[in-house]
């Protein structure tokens, strides 16, 4: 099991926005320490909530199919914090749809509405 328990980041009051968060994964019979932000963490636990997984788990998938490609085309230096990154996004465009977009108020010029780095707090119109 992950250590969900030793993440830590700070908020710069400036921006509002957080610094990386530590936690400690369970990686192949290992301790491997991951930096994300905390929005990856949190986008991370939704996944594994929704399909039923740890974060160790999925965060292990993510390495061995990473590892995989590279073999495959004998590229590698991508750290595993960036794979996890591009797999979070790619995970949640492929479940974006254009009813949760007009939700999100999305699609209105005002692109950073609802996200971290939104100002004025989003209304919600559930």
């Amino acid at each position: 099991m992950s250590s969900d328990g030793n993440s830590r980041s700070r908020v710069d009051q400036s921006t509002g926005v957080a610094s990386l968060a530590s936690r400690t994964l369970r990686l192949l019979d290992r301790d491997v320490t991951i930096r994300l932000e905390p929005s990856y963490w949190e986008g991370l636990d939704e996944i594994c909530r929704r399909e039923d997984l740890t974060v160790d788990e999925l965060c292990d998938d993510v390495r061995d199919r990473m590892e995989q490609q590279g073999r495959r085309t004998s590229q590698s230096g991508v750290s595993l914090a960036n794979a996890l990154r591009v797999f979070v996004v790619g995970y949640f465009r492929q479940a974006a749809t254009e009813r949760g977009h007009a939700r999100a108020g999305h699609g209105t010029g005002r692109p950073f509405i609802a996200t971290p780095f939104d100002t004025v707090p989003a209304v919600s119109n559930n």
